[in-house]
């Protein structure tokens, strides 16, 4: 449903060229987007790897053809909704900021630190201007509630008061819902939350690659500073469930129920450094492996982004591997938080009626599910280039796996007394890869973390314990329960103008605005 072209400035794709060039340390940087490559015929492709950080504006209806001011909108036919594709109405609200007439579904604070302990409040300038997006995109809508349809507005612009420099860095926040309508209960459900923070700075006039442009002025995107942890309070709908996926490091995450529709969700943590690679090849001459993984990921103004969670991302990264001499040499930085349609065949991992943890990562590549459950161990498998720019600086993993502490104990059979981790390093020839690891447990939460690991391939495998209680024989801790045999999952094409992705699952479905092609 959105127009494909809005969304190059928030996939910051981190590219570089094929020869590691060293860029001299700054404090505010500029972010480095795919597009802005030169190449020398039009024609030509870059292949990276994406990271997709959310939309810029509102929208109702069926893109291209029904978009709507509002659910009274005559252009949205509620009542012919069906299972056909150019039937279907969809949302993807931006929310706004938290007010007394308009408290669910909203964002109430975004705090900032420099040192992860001592925060202090943003504060909210305004929303970004409307100029980015036409009405050929998509547009801020009113709520309405009997169709559990949230206000959409534009993205929020918040400040820190107490940043004093000549151009201070300025931060747009997205907060988002991908809601579908469904005539069977007549309202729309959530299927995706997304929020992001990203750091930019106004210039005047107008940029094609800014985040917003609007009366006279562009917001161009830059990296976050080094250790810039934010805390962020929203209200969130109480359907959202099951696993997140963040770009987060140090991560922390409370839950709360609000009221009957809304929970309140404070995460906070700070922002990752994700290497990643640019290389530019001519578009007729693409060796067969480039042609098919290009057709296989999808390409828009000419960058194969391939997506990090994606089935085939291991696959990917050996292909460039060689040939890039496992340098990454770029680098972007990012602050999101992401839920997931992962599944699990383990029922302590697979409940759909609350969160039931975050997996975050600075990997280049990362499984797309929830941890596995083998052999009495949580495994998680990532992928990354083994140096950075200069070939000779390694590129150092984090990862943290946050989860309910009652999940936990499902798994293992254990009692609510205390339980402590283990989490190990493997690589893909089994060799161990020495990482400073940490594991608390706090307000329900277990929390573990592993970080200063290299790449190339890990498997990540934690392994949770329990002390027998004090003068009393243990039990038998009874093995995992077999594992259904997993069921064959299948992958569709979906369009959405010139962006395409793939969606591989049991029953596989196109998100929110995309169409499946034919």
């Amino acid at each position: 449903m959105k127009k494909s072209w809005k969304l190059i400035p928030i996939v910051a794709l981190a590219i570089g060229l094929i020869i590691p060039v060293s860029a001299p340390a700054a404090e505010d940087t500029e972010a480095f987007f795919a597009a802005s490559i030169t190449r020398e015929n039009p024609s030509d492709k870059i292949f990276s790897i994406s990271d997709d950080v959310g939309i810029n504006f509102s929208q109702l209806g069926n893109w291209p053809d029904k978009l709507c001011s509002s659910t009274k909108d005559p252009k949205c036919n509620f009542n012919a909704v069906d299972n056909r594709e150019e039937n279907r109405i969809s949302a993807t609200p931006m929310l706004g900021l938290c007010e007394a007439a308009a408290n669910d579904d909203c964002i109430e604070s975004i705090e900032i630190s420099n040192d992860a302990t001592s925060f202090r409040n943003l504060t909210f300038e305004r929303y970004m201007p409307d100029g980015f997006s036409s009405p050929l995109d998509g547009n801020t809508f009113p709520s309405d509630y009997s169709k559990n349809l949230p206000r959409g507005a534009n993205a929020s612009i918040w400040v820190d008061k107490e940043d004093v420099s000549v151009s201070p860095l300025k931060y747009i926040a997205y907060f988002s819902y991908g809601m579908n309508y469904s005539p069977a209960s007549g309202k729309f459900e959530v299927t995706d939350v997304n929020l992001a923070i990203r750091p930019f700075k106004e210039i005047n006039g107008f940029r094609w690659d800014a985040l917003w442009t609007g009366s006279g002025k562009s917001g161009i995107l830059f990296d976050f500073k080094p250790n810039s942890t934010f805390r962020v309070a929203v209200h969130v709908s109480n359907e959202t469930s099951g696993w997140f996926k963040a770009r987060l490091k140090d991560l922390s995450i409370e839950i709360t129920k609000l009221n009957p529709r809304n929970n309140r969700l404070v995460v906070a943590g700070t922002s990752v450094t994700v290497p990643n690679f640019g290389v530019a090849r001519q578009a007729e001459g693409l060796a067969s492996k480039e042609a098919e993984l290009a057709q296989y990921f999808g390409y828009l103004k000419g960058v194969v982004s391939a997506a990090p969670g994606n089935e085939r991302i291991f696959e990917y990264l050996e292909y460039w591997r060689p040939i890039l001499k496992d340098i990454a040499p770029k680098t972007n930085t990012f602050w999101t938080l992401n839920s997931t349609r992962w599944t699990s065949s383990n029922k302590c991992l697979s409940d759909k009626t609350r969160v039931l943890g975050v997996v975050s990562t600075n990997s280049m590549g990362y499984d797309g599910n929830a941890p596995k459950f083998v052999d009495g161990f949580l495994n998680y498998r990532v992928a990354g280039l083994h140096f950075a720019a200069d070939g000779k600086t390694l590129n150092l993993g984090t990862y943290d796996l946050v989860m309910r502490s009652d999940a936990a104990r499902c798994l293992y059979g254990f009692s609510n007394a205390p339980v402590s981790a283990t989490v190990s390093i493997a690589g893909a020839d089994g060799a161990q890869n020495v990482a400073t690891t940490v594991v608390t447990e706090k307000d329900g939460w277990l929390k573990m973390k592993a970080a200063g690991f290299t790449f190339s391939e890990k498997q990540i495998k934690v392994k949770i314990t329990q002390e027998p209680s004090a003068g009393a024989t243990p039990a038998p801790v009874a093995s995992a329960a077999p594992v259904a045999v997993a069921k064959k999952k299948s992958t569709i094409t979906c369009v959405k103008g010139k962006t395409t992705k793939k969606v591989s699952a049991v029953s596989p479905k196109c998100p929110a605005g995309f169409k499946k092609k034919a």
